[in-house]
């Protein structure tokens, strides 16, 4: 039996439209990693992997273009998840699939800690500029 993750899904959402819009899309590619046959991890590790270069990148444009006092914070913690992802990505090319099961169950408490701490004060600063 498997322990339930403390983590839901609405706890990724922070009430501004276009950062919820990439939680959405992480959300679902995410839901297919997980819930994937063991041909498809590839495909759907690549997608994931994909999506989260253009989600960070978005997100430290704006924080860019805005002056966010939090971008060099913000961004370490993206460059940290996407070395993670590289990571698991390079290991599921040696054969290891099980890194990309644990990497894939770790993930959502992951993101519902940084979308609540990092994103949520991120996006209050977006709605007032």
């Amino acid at each position: 039996m498997t322990q339930e993750t403390p983590f839901r899904h609405d706890e990724i959402f922070v009430g501004f439209g276009p950062i919820d819009e990439l939680h959405r899309e992480f959300q679902m590619l995410l839901d297919r990693l997980i819930d994937c046959e063991d041909a498809d991890y590839g495909q759907h590790l690549l997608e994931l992997h994909e999506h989260l270069l253009r989600h960070c990148g978005a997100e430290e444009d704006w924080m860019r273009q805005e002056r966010y006092t939090g971008y060099m914070k913000h961004k370490q913690e993206h460059e940290k998840l996407l070395e993670s992802l590289s990571e698991v990505r390079r290991r599921f090319d040696a054969g290891d699939l099980e890194s990309v099961q644990a990497f894939s169950s770790d993930l959502l408490p992951w993101f519902a800690v940084h979308a609540q701490t990092m994103d949520a004060p991120l996006a209050e600063f977006l709605k007032g500029n």
